[in-house]
């Protein structure tokens, strides 16, 4: 009786304030799930964040919103059908517009059991998409280096401590440019920054798992699990800083299990620094020559 109470109450304030309902953004539904999956409401309001003729195609075929949720959101609308979920929690998901693309919804849903059985799932849902796309990008500020594109030091010590906790087999390699103090010096910063933006290219070309950990400063991390993998792609690091004539000093350390990452962060700082005293040895001897 309740649920009926409600579903009535629903359709008459549609009918009574029709432009009430046209100013409110968020979703309303009453979707049956016993004896059959049916809409028995939903909002007009659905068609402003899906499509035009989403809301009236819904209640002809409810097997819409299955095809329309994100594949990897399937189980969070099964759950709340089944029952098999927290409803005092909100379920986020992302649904597919009439022109392809995904947007997160936040929804807030309450069963409606009849006999101790759900028959049917009562719900308001509000378009998150916007939100969660500034909060990103907040954290993208707090996480990315502005001028390379890299991850900061922010989300290399992030990285540090997951590295700690996994005890797992990786490959670290730190770089050094060696020009960009003197570009800076004798053309300005423009073409030192420029520099590092072509830095920050190759670098997020190379790996997924790139930072900017100083001015000059950047560290490459690789899952490898052998030695050999590893040193093939130090390989590959170095061939492609020769091919954009980049300078630069590399310190590269393959990790086993269970090293602690101080240890190999200074490892590698103290081969980067043999590797730079090398260079400028032999810059040196070939100026006497």
């Amino acid at each position: 009786m309740g649920s009926l109470l409600m579903l009535l109450s629903f359709r008459l304030f549609h009918q009574q304030q029709p432009d009430t309902i046209a100013l409110c953004k968020d979703i309303f539904y009453v979707f049956e799930v016993h004896p059959e999956y049916r809409f028995r409401y939903i909002s007009p309001s659905l068609d402003d964040h899906i499509g035009k003729g989403v809301a009236t195609a819904s209640y002809m075929d409810p097997d819409q919103c299955f095809a329309r949720i994100h594949p990897e959101d399937i189980e969070v609308l099964m759950s709340k059908i089944s029952g098999d979920c927290d409803y005092d929690q909100p379920f986020r998901q992302r649904w597919r517009t009439n022109d392809g693309t995904y947007v997160w919804f936040e929804e807030y849903a309450t069963p409606i059991r009849e006999n101790g059985q759900i028959v049917a799932i009562q719900g308001v849902i509000r378009n998150i998409d916007e939100q969660l796309k500034s909060q990103q990008a907040l954290l993208d500020q707090y996480r990315i280096d502005a001028l390379t594109r890299l991850g900061n030091r922010h989300a290399f010590n992030e990285a540090v401590r997951d590295l700690d906790q996994e005890k797992t087999t990786y490959g670290l390699i730190l770089l050094d440019l060696n020009e960009l103090k003197e570009l800076n010096d004798r053309f300005g910063h423009a073409v030192g920054d420029a520099l590092l933006e072509q830095t920050g290219l190759c670098i997020r070309r190379l790996t997924d798992h790139g930072y900017r950990i100083g001015g000059d400063e950047f560290v490459l991390i690789d899952d490898s699990a052998s030695i050999d993998t590893f040193e093939a792609f130090v390989e590959h690091v170095r061939s492609t800083f020769a091919t954009h004539e980049i300078g630069l000093a590399i310190g590269a350390v393959h990790s086993t299990t269970g090293r602690r990452i101080d240890d190999v962060l200074h490892e590698a700082d103290a081969r980067m620094y043999q590797e730079k005293i090398l260079s400028r040895q032999h810059g040196l001897m070939g100026l006497k020559q």
